[in-house]
């Protein structure tokens, strides 16, 4: 599979616009027009960048980062259908514990072909980073399971699960793009407190709002 140029300038491009467009989120009051503006804004390039991320992960044959970009695409749409209620979004969530535990079969299986490989490693990543990985979206299936078995679901507890999976897939979104291809960057940019900050800012904005919308559950 090959590599057009347009997609890597198409895959940089929306990278941007869903930094951009997660940060707007986060900051603009809960539930208003420009929050949810910025949601819709959000959740098309986030899959648009997780489509490129697969195309480009493909071409170049690194099966860790086809995993992360599957991680990516299933965390903003099972976010999305938590924040909604219609036929489509019923649907997504109760087939999202197939979508994470096909992840964890995955990456198990990466691990296995990365212990196998020469070196003791995939594309320069040990095993560890694969069963890592798997266990990480075996928490997901936990979570995707409960939440479509669940006989009630509360405002709350919606919110909570859109909190943490949009989150999540901003915070694979900004990890990649600050670690991964900081090359754009200026020189005097690429320092680790410099390309930390705004994916630690990620992880604890997520974080506040998880905590948040679960205490208000809990009141509740």
């Amino acid at each position: 599979m090959s590599e057009p140029h347009l997609v890597a300038a198409a895959h940089f491009f929306v990278g941007c616009v869903s930094i951009i467009a997660g940060f707007v989120a986060f900051a603009a009051p809960k539930g208003r027009r420009i929050h949810r503006a910025a949601g819709i804004v959000f959740t098309g390039s986030m899959l648009i960048l997780a489509a490129s991320g697969l195309w480009m992960s493909l071409a170049r044959g690194i099966l860790f980062t086809v995993f992360l970009s599957w991680l990516a695409a299933h965390a903003v749409i099972s976010g999305w259908a938590a924040a909604n209620d219609g036929a489509i979004a019923r649907s997504i969530t109760r087939l999202a514990s197939f979508s994470s535990l096909a992840l964890v079969l995955s990456a198990l299986v990466g691990g296995v072909m990365a212990g196998q490989a020469t070196g003791g490693a995939l594309n320069g990543l040990p095993p560890a980073a694969f069963f890592g990985l798997a266990g990480f979206a075996s928490l997901l299936a936990v979570f995707d399971l409960a939440f479509s078995r669940a006989k009630v679901i509360s405002n709350g507890h919606r919110l909570s699960r859109h909190a943490g999976r949009m989150g999540l897939s901003m915070f694979v979104a900004t990890g990649i793009f600050f670690f991964g291809n900081n090359h754009v960057l200026p020189e005097a940019m690429r320092t680790a407190p410099i390309l930390s900050t705004p994916v630690l800012l990620v992880l604890a904005l997520t974080l506040v709002h998880v905590v948040r919308t679960s205490m208000a559950r809990s009141r509740a």
